[in-house]
């Protein structure tokens, strides 16, 4: 497997980018056989902001061409875009399967159990 980073998904995701020539060509080459990891999922979301670009739709795209069908990011991704909630706080969210212990009262807003450090 071919390890991309955000840089390639950030090329083929924005509207235009002076990598996307490039990163289309390498995701045809390359295609069905492309992986990443959280980080570059961590990343993208931090700058999803930045490029205009919807949360859910850059993961639901990055997971389609990594051919991953791991729903953690697009759980992140959505608590992220309607949530309101914070990009690390929204990963640690999704990643809590069976509740969260933590002092932050934002997980009690996604109904997450949460067992609470401050008592």
């Amino acid at each position: 497997m071919m390890y991309a980073d955000s840089d390639f998904f950030l090329a083929l995701l924005k509207g235009s980018d002076w990598l996307k020539t490039n990163a289309t060509r390498l995701l045809e080459r390359y295609r069905n056989n492309i992986s990443t990891s959280e980080t570059t999922f961590v990343e993208l979301m931090l700058l999803a902001e930045r490029y205009q670009l919807d949360p859910v739709r850059v993961v639901a795209d990055v997971l389609a061409i990594t051919k991953s069908s791991d729903t953690t990011y697009l759980k992140a991704a959505y608590y992220i875009k309607e949530k309101k909630i914070n990009v690390f706080d929204a990963f640690h969210a999704a990643h809590a399967e069976e509740g969260i212990i933590s002092s932050d009262k934002v997980y009690d807003r996604l109904g997450l159990s949460r067992t609470k450090l401050e008592e």
